[in-house]
């Protein structure tokens, strides 16, 4: 009897980080932190320090709710409602339509950037 050949094991290349990822998390970051917490995404997680640049201008941060939970409760009554709610999905849903839209039709170039530019300088991210 023949002897059954090894399965081969495939070898895939490791999933890279994409820039255009990124770019529509922190968008979908900035959709919700402006119209929640009256705040950017990097000034809500950093909260306001003094000296680097960084300042919620007014909005709420992450290290405020930690510190005083109760402002939760009095965001939440005054922007948690069926209209706000409703226009922060809408918005959501078109930016996300329009993210995977433009993805789609510059698929070309963007393929010929991450061939060209990035895979030689090996810098371990994609477009």
């Amino acid at each position: 009897m023949a002897r059954r050949g090894r399965k081969v094991t495939r070898r895939r290349k490791k999933a890279m980080p994409s820039i255009l990822g990124f770019a529509e998390a922190y968008a979908q970051g900035n959709l919700i932190t402006s119209n929640l917490f009256n705040s950017n995404p990097i000034s809500f997680l950093v909260g306001d320090i003094r000296g680097t640049g960084f300042s919620t201008s007014g909005g709420t941060s992450l290290i405020e709710l930690i510190r005083d939970p109760q402002k939760l409760d009095s965001i939440a009554q005054s922007r948690f409602n069926v209209e706000n709610i409703a226009t922060l999905a809408v918005q959501s849903a078109i930016l996300n339509f329009g993210f995977k839209t433009a993805k789609r039709a510059l698929r070309r170039p963007i393929n010929m950037v991450n061939r060209t530019v990035f895979a030689p300088l090996a810098l371990g991210v994609k477009l």
